[in-house]
């Protein structure tokens, strides 16, 4: 296995953090969480209405997803290709999905306590500081910690990072709203597959190269 130690150790607190949110979902996760409101429908209306919402909300989550993972191969030039072999790849992309996918809920549920602290009958409140948590946390982790784990690779450009931003607030909001964890665990597994494919493998760069030649052209 080539995926470096400091990644191991990355991983090690993700499951620290993903233990907490298992252990106490019932005391701590479920009341941070999305509560049904109050409603004159029926039954069975909320549970449509509750379905198409998740439909639609689960949509533009893979959308956001794919269109991530596409503007990435097609747009992030790297310098040199890192080592992965394909089952460092699998291996990563896997275990990256679920342990960090956790640990980015692990700080959405930090921010949402503080945000029901200082405002317990607003939920949009309460997401909001949520998910701005979680964004400072991912912003952080991925320019001083990614950055020198993976390949060197030109930064993302000002689309590419609204991209991701839309991305991230669509799986925050299908946990926080739906509790999706398994969904949102899916498609970070996507993405983090084509991403690290992408610095490791040459897989893209005729895609690359033709784009360029278009725009040139």
């Amino acid at each position: 296995m080539a995926i470096e130690i400091n990644v191991w150790i990355y991983w090690l607190f993700c499951v620290i953090a993903m233990s907490l949110i298992i252990i106490y979902r019932t005391s701590w996760t479920q009341p941070l969480l999305s509560q049904p409101a109050a409603t004159t429908q029926t039954t069975t209306q909320t549970a449509t209405n509750k379905g198409k919402n998740y439909s639609i909300a689960l949509s533009l989550g893979w959308l956001s997803t794919v269109i991530a993972a596409i503007g990435y191969i097609l747009f992030i030039h790297k310098y040199e290709n890192g080592n992965y072999e394909i089952p460092d790849v699998l291996m990563f992309s896997v275990s990256n999905g679920i342990l960090e996918q956790f640990m980015f809920v692990f700080w959405l549920l930090i921010g949402c306590y503080l945000g029901k602290l200082f405002a317990p009958d607003h939920p949009r409140v309460i997401f909001g500081l949520g998910f701005t948590v979680y964004a400072v946390f991912s912003g952080l982790i991925h320019a001083f910690f990614w950055t020198t784990v993976l390949p060197p690779h030109e930064p993302v450009s000002v689309w590419m990072a609204l991209v991701l931003t839309v991305m991230s607030f669509l799986w925050m909001w299908l946990f926080w709203r739906h509790q999706a964890i398994l969904a949102i665990i899916s498609m970070h597994i996507f993405v983090d597959f084509f991403m690290i494919s992408h610095l490791h493998f040459t897989w893209f760069e005729p895609l690359q190269a033709l784009l360029q030649n278009q725009h040139l052209g």
